[in-house]
């Protein structure tokens, strides 16, 4: 009697197609190349925006606060509108908040500040200066 292989599934055996090293060496490469492209394109992606406008005015608005937080009564200091951050066009205090506007982008969260002291801040040339009394 001869055996019937109706109904029987064959099974087969991956490893045998991917043995050879070559086909396993492809496969590895394929994943590196693929694990690198998404890698590039992320640091491509943030790049941008680590260099952007809002980010340089959201140091200048947290240097700025940081400044007058540790500031006591009767001192000044002023801020080069022409800096490495970039142009500045406007220094806003109001409310307990720092506005920085930074070549021409404007402020919309500003920074928070903690002072108990009146401060203000006015242009004179080409420095904004901050008065803290």
């Amino acid at each position: 009697m001869e055996k019937s292989n109706f109904g029987k599934v064959p099974i087969v055996n991956s490893l045998r197609r991917t043995n050879k090293r070559g086909e396993l060496l492809n496969i590895v490469l394929v994943h590196i190349v693929l694990v690198g492209l998404i890698f590039a394109v992320f640091i491509l992606a943030t790049a941008g925006r680590i260099n952007g406008r809002d980010v340089k005015q959201q140091v200048l608005e947290k240097e700025i606060a940081l400044l007058i937080d540790a500031a006591e009564s009767g001192m000044e200091f002023g801020i080069q509108k022409v800096m490495i951050n970039g142009k500045i066009n406007n220094i806003e205090i109001k409310e307990g908040r720092v506005y920085v506007t930074v070549e021409g982008l404007a402020a919309i969260k500003g920074y928070p500040y903690f002072s108990k002291y009146s401060v203000s801040v006015r242009s004179e040339g080409n420095k904004f200066i901050i008065s803290v009394r």
